[in-house]
């Protein structure tokens, strides 16, 4: 069984801005909801690796599935159980901003134990939350306040399951 959540916003912020954002993994743990840090060994490249270490402490090796310079950026990561794909995609706007789009889809017995936990209206939240960051950041060139990167008791029921079935490295 396989789900996906998506948050799309518009800005009046450049494209380029947008996806310099994208580009940049030491940027990632300032928008993005699970990462408190991410490194790359050189630019990114599809089919390259981006090594992001997640708020629970798992440092998970992403593949990048998909780049297109200056619109859309897919990683491919796979926790214990499940298969998770993430999209970041910029669009300019007729009004000469951006249409700024966050999505992932998770498929796997693990993503259906997600599910039933409620982790979708969780997750639902974190991407708003992800989009708004990368919008303010875009537009003022600072990260400001992290917003919804708590990990909740369902995350971490889900979390505390994947740590005993191994996958991706431990930082504790």
């Amino acid at each position: 069984m396989s789900w996906s959540i998506e948050a799309v916003r518009e800005a009046q912020v450049a494209p380029e801005a947008v996806f310099a954002l994208y580009s940049d993994p030491g940027t990632w743990s300032a928008w993005g909801h699970n990462a408190t840090w991410a490194r790359a060994d050189g630019p990114l490249v599809e089919g390259g690796t981006v090594d992001v270490r997640a708020n629970y402490g798992k440092v998970y090796p992403c593949r990048i599935r998909r780049l297109v310079p200056d619109r859309a950026l897919e990683l491919v990561v796979h926790p214990p159980g499940m298969t998770i794909v993430n999209v970041y995609e910029v669009e300019p706007t007729p009004a000469g901003g951006s249409r700024i789009h966050h999505a992932f889809r998770i498929e796997g017995p693990m993503g259906t134990v997600a599910r039933l936990l409620g982790l979708g209206r969780v997750y639902a939240k974190k991407l708003e939350a992800e989009v708004e960051a990368v919008a303010r950041m875009a537009r003022t060139g600072t990260a400001g306040e992290r917003d919804a990167t708590d990990v909740t008791a369902a995350e971490r029921a889900l979390h505390g399951a994947k740590r005993r079935a191994g996958g991706g490295r431990w930082e504790d």
